[in-house]
C-alpha cells in the first residue's frame, strides 16, 4: 500500500506543528516529524510518501528518502494539488491511500478509487499493532445493539411514508 500524506496537515494534527512557528524552526520540526513517522511505520511494509506545501519554494526539488519515508515538496502548488495529481497518476488506485483532513482531497481520492484516512484515523492505524492478513478484524470498540421492536416499527413506518 502507498500512503500519500499531506505533511503539514498531519504534522498539525499530531501536535508537531503549531500556528505561528517561525520559518527558521520549520526544517527542524519537519525532521522530527519524519523521524517520528519513520519510527512508527518501522514494522509496516507500506510505502509512506509525504508531500509538503512549497508554493513559494525557490526551485523544484526531487523526491528523496528519509529513513524509509519518501518526501517531496509541492513546488509552486499546494500539497493538496500535488496529492490530487499523484492520485490521478496512480496506475492502481486501490493500492493508494490518501491521508488528509481536507474534504476536497478526500473526495478526489474516493472518486478515483483510492482509500482515505483522516489524520487521526491514520495515526490510530499506524500506532495499532500490525495484523496478519488472515487475522480476524478487531471487535468494534462500541458495538451497536440490535434495534428494539419499537425502533424497528418506527423505521418501517418512516420508510412506508417515504415510499408512499
Amino acid at each position: 500500500m502507498v500512503f500519500l500524506i499531506d505533511g503539514y496537515n498531519l504534522m498539525h494534527a499530531v501536535g508537531m506543528l503549531r500556528v505561528g512557528l517561525p520559518q527558521k524552526h520549520l526544517a527542524g520540526a519537519r525532521t522530527r516529524f519524519l523521524d517520528w513517522l519513520a519510527d512508527a511505520a518501522r514494522a509496516r511494509p507500506d510505502t509512506l510518501r509525504v508531500v509538503f506545501d512549497a508554493q513559494n519554494g525557490p526551485a523544484p526539488s526531487n523526491e528523496y528518502g528519509h529513513r524509509g519515508v519518501r518526501v517531496r515538496f509541492a513546488f509552486r502548488q499546494t500539497a493538496d494539488e500535488q496529492i490530487e495529481e499523484l492520485v490521478r497518476a496512480a496506475s492502481v488506485p486501490k493500492a493508494a491511500v490518501v491521508v488528509s483532513n481536507d474534504g476536497a482531497v478526500q473526495e478526489a481520492a474516493r472518486r478515483r478509487g483510492c482509500g482515505v484516512f483522516t489524520c487521526q484515523g491514520f495515526v490510530d492505524w499506524l500506532l495499532a499493532p500490525p495484523r496478519a492478513p488472515d487475522d480476524p478484524p478487531p471487535p468494534d470498540d462500541k458495538p451497536v445493539p440490535p434495534p428494539t421492536p419499537d425502533e424497528f416499527a418506527a423505521w418501517e413506518a418512516a420508510f412506508r411514508r417515504m415510499k408512499g
